[in-house]
């Protein structure tokens, strides 16, 4: 390795640059710069404003400064091929301790390397030279400048406070020489000495009968090179510390998705894209385009232009929804064939976080997911009823009444409910103390028969764990009056001379059943629930939902509800809520 190289390597220094500016001319800003100096291995460049926030999934800009002292174009372009720089971009749970953000220890840290990009030496950079003090005695330098496109993706890894910490390795890879051509004379070159004969004793023995034997000693002895070759050897470049900047998600996205209930004409599921801007992001957000794509099929938007034109200005806390239609290329129900169980999903959002008038990072959220297309063996069936579903079952008796707190609700009269409008509603809640949740009930002001109406429903998760839960409605059944049946003697005790043996009893006294058949009925249902179960859930702490139960009057009087169930399906915790608003059915009068 030439002294030259050595030099090179000692007197360079590399570092990495992050303008805070989402659009700026590096060389223009650099050439009208006053303050282009290197000071204490800091950073190369103080004069341009640096990024101090980052965020996941942004398109990031970088720029890599290469700091050498002034040489011929010839050499430094010769030095600059024989470059390898490698960026890293570790995203780290916090910040370094100290208060220097480019400087301190986090090897303990856990870190997921989330981008990696290395320099293409071979493109033509941009070279600015600076220009040298008076007092200055290491003459004038150059930079060399390389623009790097980096994609910060989201750490697989949970981070308490996220960080991005860029890692930089430089080194100066030993020069290329030109290898004479290897010759494809098979021959010896004259004046080489030609190996011994190992069996040139044999000669003259007679048995041989005149055969001379040969054994060359290179076919048993190792091979060696009279002149060793030193290798050279790979010199580092001098790196600037390890620089971190702090690093949020700017957008937060999740899909769900429904299943038609029209499965039997024709397969399709609905897919739900919600997009929220976190609280902790303090910067507007101009959402400019979302895209949802079916790989084999068809996703068709059902909000449209219409409703929401993009790009559109999104603050924090904000939520926007869009739905689509997914539906396979052949959507024909099969009878339950597996063919078309899951397509590919690709779903694309592009926007700009507005941080300030020259800041304008540029977010890209870009992945593919699997959607589920196949349907139950028997559409027209159903769910499976209560009876196959043991898991949920709830494994001990329904909660006593005293574990439930109920509020005290006033008593309404006939007249008052009659008299109330259509707007008004009535309202109970209850507090469920071994579950830890609130429920209130609203129910309609008026009700007339025939006419389905509709309790609200609103439940608040008070507790510290996530709830999934199942309510069932179970309307009040009335009985009907006892009615006396003649008495008949019983079948086992008459006739009793008439046995010719030893004959037992009846297991079942046909007369005994007759007469309780007779005395126990019960009259046609006065209200129905039109909804059996709901299921809520996972209810996160500290979160509420609202939901809805519909029911349908039969009959003209006070109607009530026997109870509503709740059921923990994670605990196979069961309350029973008993105190209900009360319904009053009425006949609608007429118009004249």
């Amino acid at each position: 390795m030439s002294r030259n190289s050595a030099e090179f390597a000692e007197t360079s220094v590399v570092d990495v640059l992050i303008p805070e500016a989402s659009s700026v001319d590096i060389e223009e800003a650099l050439a009208s710069s006053e303050a282009v100096r290197y000071e204490d291995d800091s950073a190369l460049i103080t004069s341009l404003l640096q990024r101090t926030l980052l965020f996941f999934d942004e398109k990031l800009s970088i720029y890599v400064v290469l700091r050498t002292p002034y040489q011929d174009e010839a050499q430094l372009k010769g030095y600059i091929s024989r470059l390898q720089i490698v960026l890293e971009a570790h995203a780290i749970s916090s910040l370094p301790h100290t208060g220097d953000p480019h400087q301190g220890q986090t090897t303990n840290q856990p870190r997921d390397v989330i981008w990696s990009g290395k320099v293409n030496v071979s493109e033509d950079p941009i070279i600015v030279v600076e220009e040298s003090d008076e007092d200055d005695d290491g003459g004038q330098a150059v930079l060399v400048i390389w623009r790097l496109t980096a994609f910060l993706t989201r750490p697989r890894i949970r981070l308490q406070s996220p960080a991005i910490m860029f890692k930089l390795s430089a080194s100066l890879q030993p020069q290329v020489t030109d290898k004479p051509p290897l010759k494809n004379d098979p021959y010896l070159p004259s004046g080489v000495p030609f190996p011994i004969n190992l069996l040139q004793h044999l000669h003259d023995d007679p048995a041989l009968k005149g055969a001379a034997p040969r054994l060359s000693a290179a076919r048993l002895s190792r091979k060696v090179p009279t002149s060793r070759t030193t290798p050279q050897e790979t010199l580092p470049l001098r790196t600037v510390s390890k620089k971190a900047i702090r690093a949020i998600p700017a957008i937060s996205a999740r899909m769900r998705y429904h299943k038609s209930g029209d499965t039997v004409s024709k397969l399709s599921v609905i897919a739900s894209l919600d997009i929220e801007i976190p609280v902790f992001a303090s910067n507007d957000v101009d959402l400019k385009s979302v895209s949802v794509q079916l790989i084999e099929g068809e996703a068709e938007d059902l909000v449209g232009e219409h409703i929401l034109n993009l790009p559109v200005k999104c603050r924090p806390r904000d939520n926007i929804g869009f739905l689509y239609r997914l539906t396979p290329p052949d959507a024909r129900y099969d009878g339950g064939s597996n063919a078309l169980s899951a397509k590919a999903l690709e779903v694309s959002i592009d926007g700009e976080v507005l941080v300030s008038t020259i800041c304008h990072p540029r977010i890209q959220m870009r992945w593919r997911t699997n959607v589920d297309f196949s349907s139950a063996l028997n559409p027209n069936f159903g769910r499976p009823g209560q009876s196959m579903q043991r898991n949920h079952r709830p494994t001990s008796l329904p909660a006593p009444a005293a574990s439930i707190i109920k509020a005290n609700i006033p008593a309404e009269s006939i007249s008052e409910s009659a008299k109330s409008s259509p707007e008004g509603s009535r309202r109970a809640s209850t507090t469920v103390a071994d579950i830890g949740i609130t429920v209130t009930f609203t129910a309609a002001g008026e009700v007339y028969i025939g006419e389905p109406f509709t309790w609200d429903i609103f439940i608040v998760n008070r507790s510290t764990q996530s709830r999934r839960l199942v309510i069932m409605v179970f309307p009040k059944l009335k009985r009907a009056e006892g009615r006396k049946a003649g008495s008949r003697p019983s079948s086992s005790s008459s006739n009793p001379g008439s046995k010719t043996g030893p004959i037992a009893d009846a297991v079942v006294d046909e007369n005994l059943l007759h007469a309780v058949m007779k005395t126990q009925s019960t009259e046609g249902a006065q209200l129905i629930c039109l909804t059996t179960e709901i299921k809520i859930g996972p209810l996160s702490p500290g979160s509420c939902y609202v939901t809805e139960v519909k029911f349908l009057p039969l009959a003209r009087g006070f109607l009530h509800i026997e109870t509503v169930r709740i059921i923990d399906v994670t605990t196979n915790e069961t309350v029973d809520i008993r105190d209900l608003p009360d319904i009053y059915a009425l006949d609608r009068v007429p118009e004249e």
